[in-house]
């Protein structure tokens, strides 16, 4: 590799970068951050997953928790670099290469998602938002994580119908910040959902939403600590009265970075701590959500 402290002209001037230039920095960036500042933002996740998505998943979804095992080794931070740049490599049989092997371990198909994918689309969007990966690659990126979930998962795959995939993006009441949720439906969009987005101005405004349209997950944005009551109020109110009985709600913004525990205080089921995250966890709800229709449908149907 080459020396980058001595590439001072190649950062300034374009023409001045050698064949592979952009791949070294990439590579150079991500094994720095990795190892410094992306691991912190890899614990925070961790802490997120163990603390809260784990937990409330197998609480609102017991039949679909993994099975207790003997503990597994996790992917530490520079594996899951290591994934996320076979994500961004043009041979995308090397990253399934190495899903295979983490589940061959004995590693479940719940823990591939929580463990391995979602960290590896948290680092996706700190390359993002470095300006280290342009809008193509983290989305190219994403769709290959969202292939490989749908291709090592457990569950039925989706139907044509259930491709219709629809999420509804809002701003908590009272929320005046909507860059997020801008950043977050752009991502969606080009994973293939239809999303309608906006900001509430109550949690009755969201109801009447999820009242009339059947949508399968909801994501909800909150910046500061002092509205969370009215997005605690928002979440119950889509609960009470949305058309979709599955539905699955994720929070996200910077009051759940630095409070995880908010996440199940205000009644969500996830949060998601970038927009590639939000992608792949708005999938893996909507599959969760699919199982439970279906079980419930199957049930409905034994008792007929």
């Amino acid at each position: 590799m080459s020396n980058l402290a001595l590439s001072t002209t190649a950062w300034t001037d374009p023409s001045a970068r050698p064949a592979g230039w952009v791949s070294e920095v990439r590579l150079a960036y991500a094994r720095k951050r990795t190892a410094e500042d992306s691991r912190q933002r890899a614990l925070a996740l961790s802490r997120i997953v163990e603390t809260d998505i784990i937990p409330r998943l197998k609480l609102l979804h017991p039949q679909l928790a993994p099975a207790a095992s003997a503990p597994l080794a996790k992917p530490d931070a520079q594996q899951i670099e290591a994934f996320t740049q076979l994500l961004l490599g043009s041979d995308l049989s090397a990253a399934s290469d190495a899903v295979r092997d983490h589940l061959a371990k004995g590693h479940s198909t719940e823990s591939m998602f929580l463990e391995l994918l979602a960290p590896a689309a948290s680092l996706l969007g700190r390359l993002w938002d470095e300006d280290l990966c342009d809008f193509i690659e983290v989305t190219v990126g994403v769709a290959r994580l969202q292939l490989l979930l749908s291709q090592y998962r457990s569950e039925t795959k989706l139907s044509a119908h259930d491709e219709a995939r629809a999420a509804l993006l809002m701003g908590a009441p009272g929320e005046l910040h909507t860059f997020g949720v801008a950043v977050v439906e752009q991502f969606l969009q080009v994973a293939g959902w239809q999303v309608t987005s906006g900001l509430a101005s109550s949690p009755g405004q969201i109801a009447s939403l999820v009242r009339s349209r059947s949508f399968d997950v909801v994501g909800l944005t909150l910046s500061c600590e002092t509205r969370i009551e009215g997005l605690t109020a928002s979440i119950q109110s889509i609960r009470d009265v949305s058309r979709n009985r599955s539905i699955g709600i994720m929070v996200g913004g910077p009051v759940f970075l630095d409070k995880p525990e908010l996440v199940e205080r205000v009644g969500a089921d996830a949060s998601a701590v970038d927009a590639p995250t939000a992608v792949l966890l708005a999938q893996r709800l909507l599959e969760i959500g699919l199982e439970e229709r279906r079980r419930a449908d199957t049930q409905t149907a034994s008792c007929g």
